[in-house]
């Protein structure tokens, strides 16, 4: 995957990456140490919550907070945006309030990718205007283009021992895997590039980055 030189990664896919145990392998894939992450004050805050008891939606075990705690201290802290920015995100249906920062810190620094597993923001986000979307164009990673990259890097046996626990964290990838997590790797990958297909198609320019 090209790399920028740093990244903003959402609620939705710190916790989805948690239970997968992929955090750890983000900056071999993405080429991006951790004191050039972000992820929003509020990750950390429910991570703790789930110390004690996982929500059993955002955080279904231990673990996966956990490892959600661990991460977030070794990133930096995320620099806000510029209000004028900011401001074009909010009250767009699809877009909560802590995407719109990410996405507006994503314009102001056109050398930083976003990691999401947010599909409903992407959708908001490829319904507005031009400008907006030629500003992030292929800057956008979904969590799926992660998985992809585990797949060639470690084979389909080494994904499944990351993945099948939880797979059901992420409906794409539950379905990708299989109810019984057992696809054949061709089928695989077959289902990861139709996904993935489809999110390049929501907009011209692609707001999703190639992996």
């Amino acid at each position: 995957m090209p790399s920028g030189t740093s990244l903003l990664v959402d609620v939705d896919a710190m916790c989805k990456l948690a239970h997968w145990r992929m955090l750890e392998l983000l900056p071999a894939i993405t080429g991006i140490d951790p004191p050039a992450c972000s992820t929003l004050a509020s990750t950390k805050f429910r991570a703790l919550k789930a110390l004690d008891m996982p929500d059993g939606k955002v955080f279904r075990c231990v673990d996966a907070a956990k490892a959600v705690v661990s991460t977030v201290e070794t990133f930096r802290e995320l620099p806000q945006p510029d209000p004028a920015l900011l401001i074009q995100f909010q009250n767009i249906a699809g877009i909560d309030a802590g995407e719109a920062v990410m996405l507006a810190r994503l314009i102001e620094d056109p050398n930083t990718l976003f990691l999401t597993g947010d599909k409903r923001a992407l959708r908001a986000v490829a319904a507005m205007d031009d400008k907006v979307r030629a500003s992030i164009a292929e800057r956008v990673v979904p969590v799926e283009c992660i998985i992809k990259c585990v797949l060639d890097a470690f084979g389909i046996d080494e994904l499944r021992a990351r993945v099948c626990t939880w797979k059901d964290v992420d409906k794409a990838v539950a379905i990708v895997m299989g109810s019984r997590c057992d696809q054949a790797e061709a089928s695989v990958r077959e289902g990861l590039a139709s996904y993935l297909g489809e999110l390049y198609a929501l907009c011209r320019p692609s707001l999703i980055r190639a992996c």
